[in-house]
């Protein structure tokens, strides 16, 4: 070792220096010689392994790896050295070590190659990973934590999303029932505003009759007023009639024999004036029935004219609301339609939204398993014990230098 630590000192470092930044290396240095003995153990390798110095110095490498590997661990360095295939030498690999007192460690393990004389000697440089592995774990724990969190959250969300598919798709029926009954009432409605149209002009036009009727009934009650008015003069003139037949009945009967004829005639005359007379009353009492008929009928005509007016009116009303209310039906079937639509698209979403929830559980489910195996590779990505020397397979985790 000393020798070794000369030769170097030839290029400019002191073999104390060198010796002194060994001792205090946080990794444990192994160096062994071209017989695989070993020939240099620091500080970090007597804490690492659990082997004193003066137990390991000059003793075969082999005793550092476990007794299920010796039996061939000389002939693979033996092999390395005759064939210069360096599986190993330049890498870093994570492997395991057994302690002395059969304690496995996690370790880092790094091979240089070096010229000892005419043959080659190895140096290991071991570095124990068990707070990397366990801060791993611990991350790995948490990430693990995280997709169950997220997995579950995914699953909710699926629920959600299909409760809400499934509500969109009974909003949707009942909107296109909703729609469906509206577009029946807009029909029956616009039947109404076509019905309230046409009554509204049937009662405007009875409103022209009926007051057409009442001048009607006005000017007949004035008919018959003149009427009865003439009448009375008919009757006047019965009563001076049958007055004279009377004074001439009395001069015939003072005429004595000559008056006798024209007595004859003054009683005739007297007889057809009175039954005129009877006749003019009994005209005259029709008339007055009649008059009085007429002006009730005129006063129940004049009282009905502003009812069917009003009437008249109201049917207007009516006819001007349902227009109104068949706007009014349109305008909610457009909403209801338009609804239906937005409900639609809502249903469409909603089971999207599902598929892409049990997307993002299956996705979860697939990162867990790549959690689960990636803490299997920490556990067991290394699981063969190794020591100084030993041919790990190629493809290594990563490299940290390269000398051959």
């Amino acid at each position: 070792m000393r020798k070794l630590f000369q030769r170097r000192r030839g290029a400019g470092v002191p073999a104390w220096m060198l010796s002194s930044a060994l001792e205090q290396a946080i990794d444990a240095v192994v160096l062994i010689d071209a017989t695989n003995a070993v020939i240099y153990f620091n500080d970090a390798a007597e804490r690492l392994w659990g082997y004193a110095r003066d137990e390991v110095l000059g003793r075969n490498v082999s005793m550092l790896v476990p007794e299920a590997h010796r039996h061939n661990h000389d002939a693979l360095i033996d092999a390395n050295r005759t064939t210069g295939h360096n599986k190993i030498v330049g890498t870093s690999r994570e492997v395991t070590v057994h302690r002395h007192d059969g304690e496995i460690v996690p370790v880092s393990l790094a091979l240089s190659k070096m010229r000892i004389g005419k043959s080659w000697g190895y140096a290991a440089f071991v570095r124990d990973m068990s707070k990397e592995i366990a801060a791993r774990h611990r991350m790995l724990d948490r990430a693990s934590g995280s997709v169950d969190l997220v997995a579950a959250d995914c699953q909710e969300v699926a629920g959600l999303s299909t409760k809400i598919s499934n509500a969109a798709a009974r909003q949707a029926s009942s909107a296109q029932e909703a729609s469906s009954a509206m577009e029946e009432i807009a029909a029956s409605m616009r039947h109404c505003a076509e019905n309230a149209a046409t009554t509204e002009t049937i009662a405007k036009s009875c409103s022209v009759d009926a007051q057409r009727a009442g001048d009607a009934v006005s000017r007949a009650v004035a008919a018959m007023s003149a009427i009865a008015e003439k009448i009375r003069v008919v009757q006047e003139i019965a009563r001076q009639t049958d007055l004279l037949a009377l004074n001439a009945t009395i001069e015939a009967a003072s005429a004595g024999v000559h008056g006798k004829g024209f007595a004859v005639v003054a009683d005739e005359v007297r007889k057809l004036a009175e039954r005129a007379q009877v006749a003019a009353s009994e005209i005259g009492r029709l008339s007055h029935e009649t008059h009085e008929a007429s002006h009730e009928a005129g006063r129940e005509i004049t009282a009905l004219v502003p009812e069917i007016a009003r009437t008249a009116e109201l049917v207007e009303e009516i006819s001007a609301a349902t227009r109104e209310q068949q706007v009014g039906a349109e305008q909610i079937n457009r909403a209801i339609r338009d609804l239906d639509h937005v409900i639609q698209e809502n249903a469409a979403t909603a089971k999207a939204s599902t598929v892409t929830s049990t997307s993002l559980t299956e996705r979860s489910d697939d990162l867990r398993a790549l959690i689960e195996a990636l803490r299997d590779g920490v556990e067991n990505g290394a699981t063969r014990p190794v020591g100084p020397g030993t041919a790990v397979p190629q493809k290594p985790l990563r490299v940290v230098a390269a000398a051959s």
